[in-house]
């Protein structure tokens, strides 16, 4: 079976997250990447706390493992997967120079989860109209 790495943040989770790491985790045993507080380059965010995060993301039951990292490189070292997975949206505006370059040097598999419309950032944004 294939070790699966997906990675995020994962504040706020919400229905796309969980449905993102469950497509996710139809390609083989799945571990994720959970961004450290420090390294999230959102401002005002994370709002949930990286250990919180974690916690949640490691109750799926389809997630085998979850531990926190700095960004996708690091996760991709300390997994050592088959296979990155990246969301629906990474077709479009494509990965980091230096996430296709360690995929390629280390031949780890890229594949992306279907498309799914909702985001944090848009559950923040009708938080704020709705005050």
């Amino acid at each position: 079976m294939s070790l699966v790495l997906a990675c995020g943040v994962f504040d706020l989770l919400h229905v796309a997250h969980k449905r993102h790491l469950e497509q996710a985790s139809e390609f083989g045993e799945l571990v994720v990447g959970v961004t450290r507080d420090l390294y999230v380059g959102k401002a005002g965010r994370p709002i949930i706390s990286d250990a919180e995060r974690l916690e949640l993301v490691k109750s799926f039951r389809f997630v085998s493992d979850a531990k926190l990292c700095n960004d996708s490189i690091d996760a991709l070292i300390m997994f050592e997967p088959d296979i990155f997975v990246k969301g629906h949206d990474y077709r479009r505006k494509g990965l980091l120079d230096s996430e296709l370059e360690y995929c390629k040097a280390h031949e780890i598999e890229i594949r992306f989860t279907k498309e799914n419309p909702q985001t944090t950032t848009k559950i923040i944004e009708r938080i704020k109209c709705a005050y």
